[in-house]
């Protein structure tokens, strides 16, 4: 449903130079550092550029869309702020072959995703491996792919890296509509730090939505870089009730170059958002009032913290790289069901908290080989991945009408339980040749997966379990030419 209402975005945005963070800064610099002596230049490749990880979020750029072997776009941050977006949706909406649906109904609040690549379904973008900085940012990639939470904030974004084929056999699970990396912005060089905030003002119902951000960080002389960043959004949107959206999205991130060809990095990263959900209208209800809500209690609240590591080494011929990551998240709703047969007219509130966590550790190893006029890349990787997670949901144990009573101060009973597990195995090779103009990329996937999920329904009288389990060995070929 269109915002039939006009609101008005003001964006202001400020430079600070905070010497005492500087200083800080500085601080780390040591005087031995500076006694090293100078190591006899080495002889580069600069014909040949490795690309073991096709998503490494130091380098987005247009080159790497010209060089990558199949449909990929890069939207970066200037462009973003360019066209005036404001939320993720309407950045992603900037890519090609990317498709965004708004929340609707019981479909998602503000902050979910619902977004789908080249017409496959998007509710909760189940169909499309989506990252940050590399880590998975569903719940849990095998197991629950959704993005019922998206913890993923605009402010703090580099760019939006959009792969929509030729990278099944690197990246996955869930990658059949290719894959969707939000690069966070990078430690700079230099001390740097910029704050802004931008406020949308809805002219019917006199809401307002504001959006902070700050970003601050730089690198010393010893190779050792920091970086603090914030996002986040706060306030009503332009329907008149249940419609309040707040997230704050903190990341922290670290580097430290051990020598020329190697680096060390780290991420910490905390996440927590609330979205009301007023809900969907119908015809009638819109042309009545297109401002008004028939949901009275329908919200949708979660956090996500994560961690990760990456030890990287380039020498120009050889890439290889470890990143490590663990994730803790949790997803809470309320949602009003409707009653049906001789309850028609009543409703009965639902509850969901879930919790979920997983750790992965993937390396990779790219060579270049040169044979003549043949260029070749071949790159192996692993990854090993852990998910849990513990369901519940809840209900009223009879119906209501609507407005008649408070809904959230009823008793909730326990309806179902669920604790389940995967444990995932990937390994792919791939070979990147360049011949003249054309490049061919043959390559295969190879996936192990075990999962369980241990269910207790107390629907009926007596409690009745079950406890399915699912065990997949896949080979995943891949051929693209460019």
């Amino acid at each position: 449903m269109a915002n039939p209402n006009h609101s008005s975005h003001r964006a202001f945005r400020l430079s600070c130079a905070a010497a005492a963070v500087a200083a800080f800064f500085g601080s780390f610099a040591s005087p031995v550092l500076h006694a090293q002596t100078t190591a006899a230049p080495e002889v580069a490749l600069d014909s040949v550029t490795v690309t073991g990880n096709w998503l490494d979020g130091d380098t987005p750029n247009a080159e790497k869309v010209l060089e990558h072997p199949g449909a990929r776009t890069i939207v970066e941050r200037e462009r973003i702020q360019e066209s005036g977006a404001t939320t993720l949706r309407e950045a992603l909406r900037l890519v090609p072959g990317v498709q965004v649906q708004d929340s609707n109904g019981t479909g998602g609040s503000d902050i979910s995703l619902n977004l789908s690549v080249r017409g496959l379904t998007a509710r909760l973008s189940p169909r499309s491996y989506v990252l940050q900085d590399g880590i998975p940012v569903s719940y849990a990639p095998y197991g629950q792919p959704q993005l019922s939470l998206a913890p993923v904030a605009l402010g703090n974004l580099e760019s939006i890296d959009v792969v929509r084929g030729a990278g099944s056999v690197r990246y996955g699970p869930q990658n059949v509509g290719g894959i969707i990396n939000f690069t966070t912005r990078a430690i700079p060089k230099t001390f740097a730090a910029e704050a802004s905030i931008g406020t949308e003002i809805y002219g019917h119902s006199g809401n307002t939505k504001t959006s902070p951000s700050l970003f601050v960080g730089g690198t010393n002389e010893a190779g050792l870089g920091l970086a603090l960043l914030y996002s986040g959004t706060h306030g009503k949107g332009w329907r008149s009730s249940n419609d309040r959206t707040d997230v704050d999205d903190l990341l922290l991130k670290g580097s430290y170059q051990l020598t020329s060809k190697s680096s060390l990095s780290a991420s910490l990263h905390h996440f927590e958002g609330k979205g009301q959900m007023p809900g969907g209208l119908t015809t009638k209800q819109y042309a009545a009032d297109p401002f008004q809500s028939t949901r009275n209690y329908d919200q949708f609240t979660g956090r996500r913290t994560d961690g990760s590591l990456k030890y990287s080494y380039k020498d120009g011929r050889d890439n290889f790289e470890v990143l490590s990551y663990y994730v803790d998240s949790f997803r809470g709703s309320y949602i009003e069901r409707d009653a049906t047969g001789a309850n028609a007219g009543k409703r009965s509130l639902t509850a969901a908290p879930r919790n979920y966590s997983y750790y992965g550790v993937e390396p990779r190893y790219s060579r270049i080989f040169e044979t003549g006029s043949v260029v070749q890349e071949v790159s192996v990787g692993y990854r090993y991945l852990k998910e849990k997670s513990s369901e519940t949901a809840l209900a009223t144990s009879g119906f209501y009408v609507p407005g008649q009573v408070n809904a959230m101060a009823l008793p909730l009973n326990v309806t179902q339980t669920s604790q389940g597990g995967t444990t995932a195995n990937a390994f792919y090779i791939d070979n990147r040749i360049d011949v003249g103009n054309w490049t061919i990329t043959p390559g295969v996937r190879y996936e192990r997966i075990r999962s369980f999920n241990n269910v207790v329904d107390y629907k009926g009288s007596t409690a009745a379990a079950i406890y399915p389990t699912a065990a997949a060995n896949e080979w995943l070929p891949t051929l693209s030419v460019l």
